[in-house]
């Protein structure tokens, strides 16, 4: 569980954090953008297991190959025109997840869990990736239910802007979770999507939809990490 915990955060590093909207462009039009996509992957992967580096690196070697046939895949998928991006988006994640599972099964080579250079626990490493997860993941997620839900006009080289309304998205799941995680009563993180409700309620037609499915999409994200943080700390303990 340590070394997939390690691998997952790498991946949402590298895929959501340091995969800027013209890379995306980039990596849908050629090798040159998937393959710098996938070393930014790799790296970030690394970074995360540096201190046992010599037992894990062929975990890193096979998480940037199985990353690039997934990439190669879901952008050759993104070609067919009836393909339902929030379909693609989740299938393509689902296969990244799978992948470092099975990677961390056969590859684990044991040691105390650690990130990057120091000993760690399953409940911080599971806890950061529950935060970047909601706050990094959830973003696209939401954009993409929007899309799927609503019409909303989805251009084919899609670039989400990163303006203050996305980075309060941000916040407000990333605060909603560790709320939940540190606070007496786990229902208290609900209520940083109370502005998000209020000023839903001030609008009128798509516009409010549109701010109510955001809010809706990260309060069900927020839900699940939290769940399964929980589990994983009671594995941990």
């Amino acid at each position: 569980m340590a070394l997939f915990l390690a691998l997952f955060l790498g991946h949402l590093l590298g895929d959501f954090v340091f995969q800027p909207g013209r890379l995306v462009v980039a990596k849908r039009h050629g090798y040159r953008g998937m393959l710098l996509h996938t070393g930014i992957i790799t790296t970030c992967t690394a970074f995360m297991v540096l201190g046992q580096i010599s037992r894990t690196w062929p975990a890193v070697v096979a998480v940037a190959l199985a990353h690039l046939g997934i990439e190669h895949l879901s952008v050759r998928a993104r070609r067919i025109r009836q393909a339902s991006g929030l379909a693609l988006f989740l299938l393509d994640q689902a296969l990244h997840i799978v992948s470092l599972a099975i990677i961390a099964a056969v590859l684990n080579g044991g040691g105390e869990p650690s990130l990057v250079l120091w000993a760690s626990s399953i409940a911080l490493m599971a806890t950061l990736c529950g935060i970047v997860t909601v706050a990094f993941l959830g973003s696209i997620l939401a954009f993409e239910v929007r899309v799927a839900t609503m019409g909303d006009s989805a251009p084919p080289e899609p670039i989400l802007k990163l303006d203050l309304l996305r980075i309060y998205g941000f916040a407000e799941r990333a605060g909603a979770l560790l709320v939940g995680l540190v606070s007496p009563s786990p229902a208290l993180g609900l209520l940083l999507f109370v502005p998000r409700a209020a000023y839903a309620l001030a609008l009128r037609g798509e516009r409010r939809t549109r701010q109510l499915t955001e809010a809706a999409v990260g309060l069900t994200l927020c839900c699940i990490a939290w769940a399964l943080i929980t589990v994983l700390k009671g594995t941990g303990s």
